[in-house]
C-alpha cells in the first residue's frame, strides 16, 4: 500500500520515510528542507500521522491511514501531542521560546504513541537557540519525534545538521501540478476556463511546488505576480533591445529596494534572461520565465549571444551581492552599468 498518498511529488523521501515508520526505526530527528510552499509543513504533520497511525502495523493499509482516531486527531490539529513553533512576526526564534519548548519535550504524550515537535522557519533560530536545541537532540526522551523545517539547511549549524536526517522536498512536474489544481483547486478549474495563459503563469512561478501555487492563486496575489511579470519583462526587453544606458539605468531603478522583494524579482529576470539565452542556441529549450516561445525567438534576437549571456551573468551577480548583504543601491547601480557594458 502507498505511504504518504495524499502528498504530490517527493516519491523518494515518502517511500523511505514510510518504509522506517513501519518498521519502527524512525529516528528521533529529521531536517526537512525546500523551498516556500513545496510541502515541507504538510509532509512534517503526515509524518507524525504516520509514526502514530493506529494501522502502522498493517501492510495493507496506507500510511498514514487517514481515518482512525490518531490520524483524524492529528490532520486536524486537535490534539495537544503534535506541536508547532514558528517564529510569528518575529524575524528569528529565541533561545527563549526553544527552551520553552525543551520543558515540554520532558513530558510523556497524553494521548498518543508519540509526541511530536515541528519547528517551522528553524534556520531563524538564532545561534543560541540552536545550541539549546542540542541537549534535546542529543539526549531525546523516548517516544519524542522533532522535526525542523527550513528553507537552506547550510543555514542551520554544522552540529544540529550532524544530529538530524536529511529530507529534501522534491519537485513536482508542471504537468501533475496543473493536474492536480485542477482537480484539488476551484480557482484553478475556473482559471482554466476564463485565462488559461493566467494558468500557465502561475503553474511556471510556482516552479513545481504546489503550496506556492495555491498561494499564487488567491486574487491578490494573482494580481502582485502580474505586476511582477511586467516588471521583468520591461527590463529583459531593455536589456535585450540595447537601449541606452539612461534608458536601462532608468528601468532598472524602479524595482523595488526591499531587499527580499528584489531578489524574488532578478530571480525572474534572470530566468528570462535564460530562456532568451537558451533559444538563441536551443530553440526547443524548456522556458522558465516566458510563456511565450515566439515572444521570447523575437526578443532573443534583437541582440547578440554574448551580449545576452553577459546580461545574465550580470543579473545572477546581483542575486548573489544581495544575497551577501550587499547594499541594496549600489547593486542595482552595478547591475545597470554592468548590463549596458554588455551591450
Amino acid at each position: 500500500m502507498p505511504y504518504f498518498p495524499t502528498l504530490v511529488g517527493s516519491d523518494e523521501i515518502k517511500s523511505r520515510i514510510g518504509q522506517t515508520a513501519r518498521s519502527g526505526r524512525l529516528s528521533h530527528a529529521y531536517l526537512i528542507e525546500g523551498r516556500r510552499g513545496s510541502g515541507k509543513r504538510t509532509f512534517a504533520r503526515l509524518i507524525s500521522a504516520a509514526v502514530c497511525c493506529e494501522a502502522k502495523d498493517d501492510p495493507t493499509s496506507p500510511l498514514p491511514c487517514g481515518i482512525c482516531a490518531a490520524c483524524k486527531k492529528i490532520l486536524a490539529d486537535k490534539t495537544p501531542d503534535v506541536r508547532f513553533l514558528d517564529r510569528g512576526e518575529k524575524a528569528t526564534i529565541s533561545v527563549e521560546a526553544i527552551r520553552t519548548l525543551r520543558s515540554e519535550i520532558a513530558l510523556s504524550a497524553t494521548e498518543l504513541d508519540y509526541k511530536v515537535f515541528i519547528i517551522s522557519d528553524a534556520h531563524t533560530m538564532t545561534p543560541a537557540a540552536q545550541n539549546a536545541l542540542l541537549i534535546s537532540l542529543e539526549e531525546p526522551p523516548p517516544n519524542v519525534l522533532i522535526l525542523l523545517l527550513t528553507e537552506s539547511c547550510e543555514a542551520m549549524l554544522p552540529t544540529i545538521r550532524s544530529r538530524t536526517q536529511l529530507l529534501r522536498m522534491g519537485y513536482v512536474e508542471d504537468a501533475h501540478l496543473k493536474e492536480h489544481l485542477l482537480k484539488t483547486s476551484r480557482e484553478a478549474s475556473a482559471l482554466a476556463k476564463s485565462s488559461p495563459e493566467k494558468l500557465s503563469a502561475i503553474i511556471s512561478a510556482a516552479d513545481g511546488r504546489i503550496g506556492e501555487a495555491l498561494r499564487l492563486l488567491s486574487p491578490k496575489t494573482q494580481t502582485e505576480l502580474f505586476k511582477k511579470r511586467q516588471t521583468v519583462s520591461e527590463l529583459a526587453l531593455a536589456f535585450a533591445e540595447a537601449r541606452s544606458f539612461s534608458a536601462i539605468y532608468t528601468a532598472t531603478m524602479k524595482l523595488p529596494t526591499k531587499r527580499a522583494e528584489l531578489t524574488e524579482l532578478l530571480t525572474m529576470l534572470g530566468d528570462a534572461m535564460r530562456d532568451l539565452c537558451s533559444v538563441r542556441r536551443f530553440p526547443d529549450a524548456k522556458l522558465l520565465f516566458f510563456l511565450d516561445r515566439s515572444e521570447a525567438t523575437r526578443l532573443a534576437g534583437q541582440g547578440d549571444f554574448a551580449r545576452l549571456f553577459a546580461a545574465e551573468a550580470a543579473v545572477r551577480r546581483a542575486i548573489f551581492d544581495l544575497n551577501a548583504n550587499a547594499n541594496v543601491q549600489i547593486t542595482l547601480t552595478a547591475l545597470a552599468s554592468s548590463a549596458f557594458a554588455a551591450i
